[in-house]
């Protein structure tokens, strides 16, 4: 059992180590780099615990991760006893230190909780629980089974006293051992943040009830010492009071012995429990946070040596919009960046926000009544399969209006309902807000990252019926096709597409950002007796991956040619307090390669869905 008072909160200034380590008789905890600013606040019982918990889920899930991809061997699995062993991971990494391209090696010695977690076989300890006992209740639909027990009454009526059925033996038989271990499991799961069986809590419960007060618990600092002492008495008691001992008691009482009694002190100087290489860990979990959160068509290329299938499997769930598959090869070699996203606009004007628009009825658009106000532009929105009423009237069934006919429209129009105007240049988020909500022709193959204009009409303009001539023929009946584009060709249409795309394309906000995943805090970038070695060790190589994107992007004469490069760091970072995951650090190189600091807790949080 860990005692949180007696760890020593460190952070390795050269080494990728990250865990407990045991040096001259004393517990070091040695955490993510990042953290150094933090360490006075999170010396304490409470921070240590929810620490060593938090790393303890993060570098299982790594685990798990390195288990499907096949870098551990068998020994490595989940439930061999490597308690007083190691296991290497025969795929490398490169770290910004003096163990470039080490294995990752998991320290397990005395790996206890995940040895007692290991234990936990539902389907036994409920069947263990609920063992057969003699019991004075009685089941009518099993009395022909006692029949032959009975005794019979002068009218021939059978009397049963008792039945053999289900029920809960919690007196020093093998059943206590069980729920002696359905409390310990609890007590981990619920600091792990992760849910258990109602009936397993219910035999943890009572064991408390039994033994301790129900604000007790075994990781809370008041009552640590207590609790482990009951514990272990109990534990005594019970093994001198069972009389028979199968080899499913001594598989749970040697668990919890294990659990009470192992002490982290007596194992020989070095790592205790941890991974010698975090540098790879940082690298899972920005990149599976990378993946959760951008589009598969805009993740143009990314390492995923340390993601999980699901993980790969969404991120290659799309075509990509731009190629990059063969762009960073290299005199024979080829070279990996960590990420490459394509960023736009259209990132940041996903906020909400409200709008207070009206009908427009001093003129009534040739009887097609689609004419909105109150975007400051002249907005015509229709609605698939419209008839003469006027757009307002159907929307009324989606949006608040008042007495007065103003209609405030608080979210995107429902899907059936489009909308266009002519667009003014440049572009800015306000008016393509605008669009996003209004569902504007243009904007769909934003949102569907269609950039030409062969795309955008067959997969878009055809299917609705719009321009299935060289220009709209259709009945003014129809309003939907009638009023958005009146008298209109398809090479006005093209026209105006193109011209919108270039100009998407062309504004700041629109660019190729690489990602290098940086297992370094700030503090090093600033260091101006670092600068050499920064060049050496990163900047260079992340002009190569400029210069190759560029090539790539050039070749390719089209509206992506132009498209500016940027690149960043993420570095780790504690920021508890903070909802922000992601912000810009200090600047570096004038700004030409960005920092960002990552909120480690926010990205964990992230790591665990």
């Amino acid at each position: 059992m860990i005692n949180f008072n007696s760890l020593k909160l460190r952070v390795h200034d050269r080494y990728s180590f990250v865990g407990i380590q045991k040096q001259y008789d004393k517990l070091y905890f040695y955490l993510p780099k990042g953290f150094d600013d933090r360490l006075p606040e999170l010396n304490t019982f409470l921070g240590k615990r929810d620490l060593f918990f938090l790393l303890y889920k993060i570098l299982g899930t790594f685990k798990k991760i390195c288990i499907e991809k096949g870098y551990i061997n068998d020994s490595g699995k989940f439930g061999t006893q490597d308690r007083d062993g190691v296991i290497n991971s025969h795929h490398g990494s490169e770290i910004q230190d003096d163990e470039d391209n080490s294995e990752n090696i998991f320290y397990s010695k005395l790996d206890i909780i995940t040895h007692f977690l290991n234990a936990y076989e539902e389907p036994k300890i409920l069947a263990l629980a609920y063992r057969l006992g003699k019991s004075n209740k009685f089941d009518v639909s099993q009395i022909h089974k006692y029949l032959h027990q009975a005794v019979y009454l002068p009218n021939h009526a059978a009397y049963v006293d008792e039945m053999l059925l289900p029920r809960r033996v919690m007196q020093f038989e093998s059943t206590d051992i069980v729920t002696m271990y359905c409390y310990l499991f609890c007590e981990i799961k619920q600091q792990l943040g992760e849910g258990v069986n109602p009936e397993i809590t219910a035999l943890a419960e009572r064991f408390c009830q039994h033994h301790f007060g129900n604000q007790d618990s075994l990781f809370d600092e008041e009552s640590y010492e207590q609790v482990l002492d009951i514990l272990k008495d109990t534990l005594e008691i019970i093994d001198h009071n069972t009389p028979i001992k199968d080899a499913d008691y001594w598989q749970y009482y040697e668990v919890i012995e294990l659990f009470l009694y192992g002490n982290w002190h007596q194992a020989e100087n070095g790592a205790v429990w941890g991974i010698k290489n975090f540098h790879s860990v940082w690298e899972s979990m920005c990149l599976t946070y990378i993946v959760q959160r951008t589009d598969p068509s805009l993740l143009l290329y990314l390492d995923d040596c340390y993601l999980s299938s699901r993980t790969v499997e969404k991120a290659k769930s799309s075509a990509k919009l731009i190629d990059l598959s063969n762009a960073f090869k290299i005199n024979g070699s080829s070279l990996i960046p960590d990420a490459i996203v394509f960023e736009s606009i259209t990132s940041q004007i996903r906020a909400e926000k409200t709008y207070i628009v009206s009908a427009n009825t001093k003129w009534n658009d040739y009887g097609y009544k689609t004419i909105i106000d109150g975007l400051g532009i002249s907005a015509n929105v229709g609605y698939i399969g419209q008839g003469s009423d006027h757009t307002i009237q159907k929307l009324q069934e989606f949006y608040k209006s008042d007495r007065w006919g103003y209609m405030t429209i608080d979210a995107p129009l429902p899907p059936d309902f489009y909308s266009f105007w002519e667009i003014s240049f440049p572009l800015d988020s306000e008016s393509l807000h605008k669009m996003y909500y209004f569902n504007h022709f243009f904007y769909l193959p934003i949102k569907k990252q269609i950039m030409d204009w062969d795309r955008f009409n067959k997969e878009i303009l055809q299917p609705l019926g719009i321009f299935s001539g060289p220009f709209y023929k259709g009945s003014r009946s129809d309003v939907f096709n009638a009023s958005l584009f009146r008298d209109q060709d398809v090479e006005w249409m093209r026209e105006k597409f193109n011209n919108f795309i270039r100009q998407f394309l062309n504004q700041d906000e629109c660019f190729c950002e690489i990602i290098d995943i940086k297992y370094l805090d700030a503090k090093y970038f600033r260091d101006p007796n670092k600068i050499e070695e920064i060049k050496r060790r990163s900047v260079r190589k992340q002009f190569v991956y400029e210069h190759l994107l560029q090539k790539t992007l050039e070749k390719r004469k089209d509206l992506y040619s132009n498209l500016s490069i940027r690149s960043s760091f993420w570095l780790p970072s504690y920021l508890p307090d903070d909802s922000e995951l992601l912000q810009d650090s200090s600047t570096f190189m004038d700004g030409y390669i960005k920092l960002k600091n990552v909120n480690f807790k926010l990205l964990a949080e992230t790591y665990f869905a």
